[in-house]
């Protein structure tokens, strides 16, 4: 018999059984609650799901010309990285997925080092947070600090709605696929090596 039914005869479900109901009615309350404090009422909080959208070449726009000043105080823009594909994550200390993707993100800079870029855009977070962050996960490859979502903004109907956010721009550094939810190093590889292809 599943956990999550009643028990069959009109007997009053066990005490272990009404535990696991509560629990897991606290835990959405407060996955909720998490949500919608960092959401600062914006309406850019936790992804609610995983979707993607793979454009095809012919409907792929330029990405904006993003550029700032990285959680190390340096000078970075995506036009760095002229001729080959960048991944671009949205991220925040606060977010949960956010840390569940980050050694995938690293595992991707390091195996397409040379080849292609990974930076991060580090949205409405303080640097101190955000540079604990990685620390704590052996984050190395670079992020734009974005506290106020002004990078975020400028990819208009692009932009990411919730986070974590992934964009992948081919080597022309146009749009070519938008990943929402936390993203793993093979999920990205599949892409990434498509995008090569395309370049060769």
């Amino acid at each position: 018999m599943s956990p999550w039914r009643l028990p069959t005869g009109g007997r009053a479900p066990t005490l272990a059984v009404m535990r696991q109901v509560t629990a897991a009615v606290l835990l959405a309350v407060a996955l909720t609650a998490c949500s919608a404090a960092a959401d600062g009422g914006d309406g850019l909080g936790y992804v609610s799901g995983r979707g993607i959208e793979v454009l095809a070449i012919d409907e792929r726009r330029p990405a904006p010309d993003v550029a700032g000043e990285t959680l190390d105080g340096e000078p970075l823009a995506i036009a760095d990285f002229a001729g080959r594909p960048v991944v671009v994550n949205f991220w925040a200390s606060w977010c949960g997925p956010c840390a569940g993707e980050a050694p995938e993100l690293q595992a991707t800079a390091e195996a397409y080092s040379g080849r292609a870029a990974v930076v991060g855009v580090n949205v409405k977070d303080s640097v101190v947070n955000a540079r604990s962050f990685e620390r704590d996960l052996g984050v190395e490859y670079p992020s734009l600090s974005d506290e106020g979502a002004t990078i975020a903004a400028r990819f208009g109907g692009l932009a990411p709605e919730a986070l974590p956010s992934t964009v992948l721009l081919d080597s022309q550094h146009r749009v070519a696929v938008r990943l929402f939810g936390a993203v793993t190093e093979t999920q990205l590889g599949d892409y990434l090596d498509g995008l090569l292809a395309e370049a060769a």
